[in-house]
Order: structure tokens, then C-alpha cells, then sequence
């Protein structure tokens, strides 16, 4: 059963008219995911649009000599796979669960059937693509330009829903261009200081406010 308030808030679905929202409802189709399992991978043929119910994923990349680097860590209500949807393409990268949850997946004919009755739905697409790559660019710039403290925080604070991240040292670590043995030594420093709590498999923020200073670059930090 789709959750009509989660499904009427989340990214795309909440620009359908009342009566694009209802074919949309009979279209989507759910599916479980669970923590390190592939949801599709780069390369593979894009027939769906995603959108995550609940839980977390990351969109990832892997290089020829293994080393992961994590795009970018989504949660409820955010869409993914549109990039590759719009045209016939290929997935531009792998996605898989960081916790256990549940996404919608859209097929491509449905999705541009949408669209086609909804025109003002290609805005919102490149609306949310405009807004994703805009992100990028500002993580690309924190990887030349930050220090690994300020971009641990800023993924956390990304990466969380203002009380608990759900996410790995690993993932933390891919997500912030650093090795996974400098994150656990910075993440032990934010623990000493009060601002997270780590336990399996998530890490709880407990002073945001002072993250944020952080992620801004407002205290004096190790590299």
C-alpha cells in the first residue's frame, strides 16, 4: 500500500495534478531494499524512475582499481535515475540501500506518458536536476577546498534528518573524499566533543547547530 501523504510530498509526484497523482499511484510499484544490496547498477539499461519511501540510499561510482566514491546519499521523498530516464540511456551510476527501506520505482513508458498529460512536469524535472548538480558543484569545491572535519559535518548534516544519519564511517567517509581511517579519527573527535553519538549502523547528531559552524568552516580545523 503506497503512503498517500509520504507519496503526495515526494520530489515529482508532488507537482501531479489530482488526477495525474492517482494514475501515478496505479503505475508505481514498491520495492525493498536492504543495506550494501543493489538496487541497479552503472551500465545497466535506465528503465525506471526511483523515488525513496523510507530509509536511505547512495548513488555511487567504482574505479577500475576498486576505490568507491559516493555521489551522493538520498532519503524519503528524493528521486533518483531521472538523468538516464529522460533519454534512452544507460544508469550514469550504481545505487544501493545504506539502510533498509523502500522505494517507488516508475517505468520509463509511464513516466513520459505523465509528463506528456502534464507538461509542467518537465520543469520540475530539470528543476530538481538543476538543483542536484548545484550540489555537486559545491561538494566538488569542499573536496578541493575544505577541511575534512568541515566536509565529515556537511555530509553528516546531508546525510541526516537532524537527529541521526543512518550511514557508515565507510560511506561518511566516500561521501567526503577521505580515507575511512581519517573520518573514524575526526568522528571520534566530534564524539569527545559532544556533537554525534555513534552506534551500528547510524550516527546520532547531537548538536547540529555546532555541525553546521563546522561544515561552514566557522572553527579552525585539522585537514
Amino acid at each position: 500500500m503506497t503512503d498517500a501523504t509520504a507519496f503526495e510530498d515526494a520530489e515529482f509526484f508532488r507537482s501531479l495534478s489530482e488526477e495525474g497523482r492517482s494514475r501515478a499511484q496505479r503505475y508505481v510499484r514498491a520495492r525493498r531494499f536492504y543495506p550494501r544490496r543493489r538496487l541497479f547498477s552503472k551500465g545497466e539499461p535506465a528503465e525506471h524512475l526511483w523515488v525513496v519511501e523510507r530509509g536511505n540510499v547512495r548513488l555511487f561510482e567504482s574505479s577500475p582499481k576498486g576505490q568507491v566514491t559516493t555521489l551522493e546519499t538520498l532519503g524519503p521523498g528524493q528521486m533518483f535515475g531521472m538523468w538516464s530516464t529522460a533519454a534512452e540511456e544507460t544508469y550514469a551510476a550504481s545505487a544501493e540501500g545504506v539502510t533498509e527501506g523502500r522505494v517507488w520505482r516508475l517505468a520509463k513508458p509511464e513516466v513520459h506518458q505523465l509528463i506528456e498529460a502534464q507538461p509542467d512536469l518537465a520543469r520540475e524535472m530539470v528543476q530538481i536536476i538543476s538543483d542536484r548538480l548545484r550540489d555537486a558543484h559545491e561538494r566538488l569545491h569542499s573536496f578541493a577546498y575544505d577541511s575534512v572535519p568541515s566536509r565529515l559535518a556537511r555530509a553528516l548534516l546531508r546525510a541526516g534528518d537532524g537527529r541521526a544519519a543512518h550511514v557508515t564511517r565507510r560511506v561518511l567517509a566516500e561521501a567526503s573524499g577521505t580515507t575511512v581511517e581519517t573520518a573514524i579519527r575526526v568522528m571520534r573527535r566530534f564524539e569527545r566533543e559532544g556533537l554525534v553519538r555513534s552506534e551500528v549502523g547510524s550516527i546520532h547528531i547531537l548538536d547540529a547547530v555546532e555541525l553546521a559552524a563546522i561544515a561552514d568552516g566557522g572553527r579552525p580545523s585539522e585537514k
